[in-house]
């Protein structure tokens, strides 16, 4: 089931993304602590209220959220343990139904290297590299696009 975010959602939700950022191994290990030391329950409820979050349930656990910022995508986070289940799939087509579509032609993300396969098989594209600062260590990521018009829902 996927449904908006709440803010009693955020110890789980938090704890999902420890888990996925400790696990991304194309992250080099001095980003992975610094993405841990910035994430806090509260920094999660700060950010539904700033974009759309979605949580996936599955047996009253969270095992998947994504955001939505316009036509930005913001979060996308399945439990390592139920990927390739379908539910990144899902979650991406429910924030897509979201984007104001009247307004922007495109869906894009910021993905991090170990997404990216992800990304393409759902109809992204890669546009090119872009490296953002997270306290003084670099983090690469891939500017990845897709035509929400297009975007299998």
């Amino acid at each position: 089931m996927i449904r908006q975010f709440n803010p009693q959602d955020a110890p789980s939700c938090y704890n999902l993304i420890h888990n996925c950022i400790s696990e991304d191994s194309s992250l080099s290990a001095a980003v992975r602590r610094k993405l841990l030391e910035s994430e806090t329950p509260q920094s999660m409820e700060e950010r539904a209220r700033f974009f759309y979050v979605a949580v996936h349930e599955s047996e009253s656990r969270i095992t998947g959220l994504a955001g939505l910022d316009l036509n930005e995508i913001r979060l996308m986070y399945v439990s390592p343990e139920h990927r390739r289940s379908g539910i990144g799939r899902a979650l991406l087509g429910h924030i897509a139904a979201m984007a104001p579509k009247a307004f922007f032609k495109d869906l894009f993300v910021y993905s991090s290297i170990a997404a990216v396969d992800f990304y393409r098989s759902q109809g992204f594209v890669a546009k090119g590299s872009v490296s953002f600062d997270i306290g003084g260590e670099i983090m690469r990521t891939m500017f990845m696009a897709c035509a929400s018009n297009s975007f299998p829902l």
